[in-house]
């Protein structure tokens, strides 16, 4: 809410958010609703649903990954291998995620993986950055690969070990991708 106590497009965020935590299904009529504003006002200031369930994960996904990234131990590759790990670990384990991975299978899959939607193409970006951190720390050999590919490297192996069920049917296992993230990073 704006400070004239209007609903404003944080105020929808927030609300999304609690929604989506709550692992209750995130609606651009309810936030409407719930906000006493009507749905065009929502699209403005929003996107379509698919663009505020990828600003949800976002705002969810980059707080976790930079928290992670600030207790994880090591440098270089064991840092953003620890980093990858305990990211795949609280996405796993986190309840609107996993409510949203099983009950919404394709539209998180389309969100989550289109860069059209925002949320890969931001990860990468971020994972990108914390590899050039160690890399300028000289914690991290540049090596044959560039950041940014690493980066996407990283990212797509921790989302096979997240999104396995719904890939292949066989269940998510983030010890398999801590073991591929260091390998990869070793």
């Amino acid at each position: 809410m704006t400070a004239a106590g209007r609903p404003d497009r944080e105020s929808a965020l927030r609300l999304a958010r609690k929604t989506f935590n709550a692992r209750q299904r995130v609606e651009v009529n309810d936030l409407a609703a719930a906000l006493g504003v009507n749905r065009v006002t929502i699209y403005r200031w929003l996107g379509d649903r698919d663009a505020i369930l990828a600003e949800v994960v976002w705002r969810l996904g980059e707080r976790t990954m930079l928290d992670a990234y600030a207790s994880a131990a090591g440098t270089g590759g064991t840092r953003i291998a620890n980093t990858m790990s305990a990211f795949v670990r609280q996405t796993l384990a986190h309840a609107g995620m996993r409510h949203f991975l099983t009950n919404e299978t394709e539209t998180a899959l389309r969100v989550l993986t289109r860069g059209g939607h925002t949320f890969q193409p931001r990860l990468v970006a971020l994972v990108e950055q914390l590899l050039t951190r160690e890399r300028d720390a000289g914690a991290l050999p540049a090596g044959d690969i560039d950041a940014h590919d690493l980066a996407y490297l990283c990212v797509r192996v921790g989302e096979s070990f997240v999104y396995t069920d719904a890939i292949t049917g066989e269940p998510p296992d983030p010890d398999r991708a801590e073991r591929a993230l260091r390998y990869l990073l070793r």
